[in-house]
């Protein structure tokens, strides 16, 4: 019972950090536009509870762990978490996920990341050409998001910049802060209740790792109509942040053989590759959005019976 209650309680601090990220970067995007508000601002710090498990894993030689952080929500958001999206954007807003024209940088540099990334599956290792490749793709794909935001010169109307800041800090921290707890707390709840523990670390663990992402996502798809298109690039950005920089990161602290993780990183590209298909012709239907969410659920059948 006071695992419930501590779970209970984690979970509306995470949902109280998703609100303040969604409204933090609605506001942002009137000043900076979708892709430094979505794919840089809010695609970071979505990605900071990654990052810092991450660096954690590297500084004491856990490299399996460090993959698995990195690029471990890979197949949640592109499948999961972009269906939830359009799903609730179709019933929100009664048509379907229209991408704003600004997405196709992302999903550019998502291409190149995934052709990067299937390279790498093939060259069998993380090292220090892999970290320079890896980390300069995320290096560029800052720089050329905000030079083109300066270019376009985006709307200045922004009612509060300092209040976006501090609700985009506070999310951040309330994240930071309590994102592993929540985790921990379903893997009590799991052995106090016998779930078998398949379930809890392949079904319910990686969708606990990424709720606030998740929600955060869908509070921009439910707040206004540019919100589904705010809320996907977000994902993308975060993703592109992690299977370049975070990646790249294991490459400067050694040289590693991912032999044993190899099945994530073929399924974190397997990944990125349906999520570019969804986001050609730049829609999410709410057909769409139903196979994405069986396919993730068909995924973890899969895994669980292999």
């Amino acid at each position: 019972m006071a695992d419930l209650i501590r779970f209970i309680g984690v979970l509306t601090i995470l949902i109280i950090a998703a609100e303040l990220l969604a409204r933090g970067t609605e506001n942002m995007e009137r000043k900076f536009g979708q892709g430094i508000a979505g794919g840089v601002i809010l695609g970071f710090l979505t990605a900071l509870p990654e990052t810092v498990i991450t660096v954690y894993a590297l500084l004491n030689r856990e490299y399996e762990v460090a993959i698995g952080s990195a690029i471990g929500g890979n197949v949640i958001l592109f499948t999961l978490g972009i269906g939830l999206v359009g799903l609730i954007y179709s019933f929100s807003w009664n048509r379907s996920l229209t991408m704003n024209y600004d997405y196709k940088v992302e999903n550019n540099f998502l291409i190149l990341n995934t052709i990067i990334l299937a390279v790498i599956v093939f060259y069998g290792r993380f090292n220090i050409l892999t970290a320079i490749v890896l980390s300069s793709i995320y290096i560029f794909y800052i720089f050329y998001r905000i030079k083109k935001g300066k270019d376009e010169k985006e709307n200045d109307k922004i009612t509060n910049l300092s209040k976006s800041v501090i609700e985009l800090v506070i999310g951040a921290i309330l994240i930071l802060a309590f994102s592993d707890l929540f985790v921990k707390c379903i893997v009590a709840i799991s052995k106090e209740f016998n779930l078998p523990i398949a379930w809890t670390s392949l079904l319910i663990t990686p969708i606990a790792a990424e709720l606030e992402e998740k929600i955060s996502g869908i509070r921009l798809a439910m707040r206004n109509l540019n919100g589904g298109s705010l809320a996907i690039v977000s994902f993308v950005g975060s993703k592109i942040e992690n299977s370049t920089l975070l990646l790249g990161l294991i490459g400067f602290f050694s040289s590693y053989s991912f032999y044993n993780s190899l099945p994530e990183l073929i399924s974190a590209v397997i990944a990125n590759v349906i999520g570019i298909g969804i986001l050609l012709d730049g829609k999410v239907t709410k057909y769409e959005s139903i196979l994405l969410i069986a396919l993730y659920f068909i995924i973890i059948y899969l895994d669980l019976i292999l």
